[in-house]
């Protein structure tokens, strides 16, 4: 008797060990498919992206980060000196550094400027008087919505930032001279 229940203990531990393999398992495969590819900047992608944008910049004039203007320099380029390509970028590859690496960028905005764009939203939405209250009410949802994405945008470039951190004031500077 006593062998049959310390066999059903065996058992029992060798299915529940079972288990946990098969839920690590589960749980590596998981972290393995769903790991994001867009975490995958480096240094040499992004510093391309900034010498690439300071080298177009002249012929496509000001750059703005949107994702409809990286794809238009990109078909831009391609149809004239090719650049991009010639850099290893394809069109979706070229999307995602441009992006990761402005995400990263606006990650190392102070906070003291968010809160002067917030404030200057802010101020902005007292100037709205010209408005009736619903038309109002959706400029001031609009504004709010689009400084949460701003939001996020500079969320998500957190785990960029240090990648970025060394071009930065590049990066402003091509920024400022889109500027003007």
């Amino acid at each position: 008797m006593l062998s049959i229940i310390c066999a059903r203990k065996h058992g029992a531990a060798s299915a529940r060990r079972g288990k946990r393999r098969l839920l690590s398992a589960a749980l590596c495969a998981c972290f393995l498919f769903t790991a994001d590819p867009a975490a995958a900047l480096t240094r040499e992608e992004a510093a391309k992206v900034a010498e690439l944008i300071a080298a177009l910049q002249p012929a496509f004039s000001s750059f703005a980060y949107d994702e409809e203007i990286v794809g238009d320099w990109f078909e831009r380029d391609a149809a004239g000196r090719g650049l991009i390509r010639a850099a290893g970028f394809t069109a979706e590859s070229w999307k995602t550094a441009v992006g990761e690496t402005f995400r990263g960028l606006a990650a190392l905005e102070p906070q003291s400027e968010i809160d002067a764009i917030r404030a200057k939203l802010d101020a902005g939405a007292s100037g709205l008087v010209a408005l009736n209250a619903a038309q109002k009410a959706e400029a001031l949802q609009a504004l709010r919505a689009e400084f949460a994405r701003m939001l996020a945008f500079r969320t998500e470039g957190a785990r960029f930032a240090d990648i970025v951190r060394p071009l930065a004031p590049r990066l402003k500077a091509i920024l400022d001279n889109s500027s003007d």
